[in-house]
């Protein structure tokens, strides 16, 4: 008798600490281990931004280019009559070597803009989630974004963090362009800072760069070959074009 007894209490003892569990941690748990499966699905959300160690600039003959009210030094020599306007910001610049730049300027808030249309109107939660501060500019909720991982959502995080964390998650995994998977670097330029998704070391098809200001920001697409003859782009020559933006006088 005394051991069934034993059993029983154990047995509600088990029933009590796990409902206590669900109660205090369920939800938390669940949002764990939605955590850890973004983490093994996509895993490119485990990266977060570095600072760029590479700040060499390229000493290659090159040429001015202007577009859409910016200007900036190109390292490479142009291919003539290729280079296309594909929308009233964005242009296609060919070079005689094989690789290319796509090149946009982007609206301030844009990416803002994009985050706070999935409240379908009600950007309160998401405010209550997230703060006013990541939401002040692209560069703050990008940065914000990119600095979520899944190891920073267990069981014992707070519920802000918890519940908001698998969702940044989801959305740094769409976002990260594929050269990303090399490397994420943080990049400044004059008023601009930003983000580098590529490591010109590893050769990646393409290396995406967006820079941001207060009155917006420009967009960067170095794209090549993989493999082949053609001379890999180099942080040097990347660097060359970022120091020289400007603003056309």
């Amino acid at each position: 008798m005394a051991k069934r007894k034993r059993i029983l209490l154990a047995l509600v003892g088990l029933v009590v600490v796990a409902g206590a569990y669900t109660w205090f941690f369920g939800a938390a748990t669940m949002f764990a281990l939605e955590a850890r499966y973004a983490g093994w699905k996509m895993p490119v959300v485990n990266k977060t931004p570095v600072e760029l160690t590479d700040t060499s600039v390229s000493k290659e003959p090159g040429q001015m280019f202007t577009y859409s009210g910016y200007q900036f030094e190109l390292p490479w020599p142009v291919e003539v009559g290729k280079t296309k306007q594909v929308s009233p910001t964005s242009v296609v610049i060919a070079f005689r070597s094989g690789n290319a730049l796509w090149f946009s300027k982007v609206p301030p808030k844009e990416f803002v803009g994009e985050f706070l249309a999935l409240s379908k109107g009600d950007s309160s939660g998401l405010r209550q989630l997230y703060g006013d501060e990541a939401l002040r500019s692209d560069y703050s909720l990008i940065n914000l974004v990119l600095g979520t991982t899944p190891q920073e959502i267990g069981v014992f995080s707070n519920r802000r963090q918890a519940a908001g964390g698998p969702m940044l998650l989801a959305i740094k995994g769409i976002m990260i362009p594929s050269g990303g998977e090399t490397g994420i670097f943080r990049v400044r330029t004059g008023k601009f800072q930003g983000f580098q998704y590529g490591d010109p070391k590893s050769r990646p098809r393409t290396i995406d760069i967006e820079v941001f200001a207060d009155d917006g920001g420009l967009a960067f697409l170095f794209a090549q070959r993989e493999k082949g003859p053609v001379s890999a782009i180099t942080q040097g020559e990347i660097n060359r074009v970022l120091q020289s933006v400007r603003k056309t006088p």
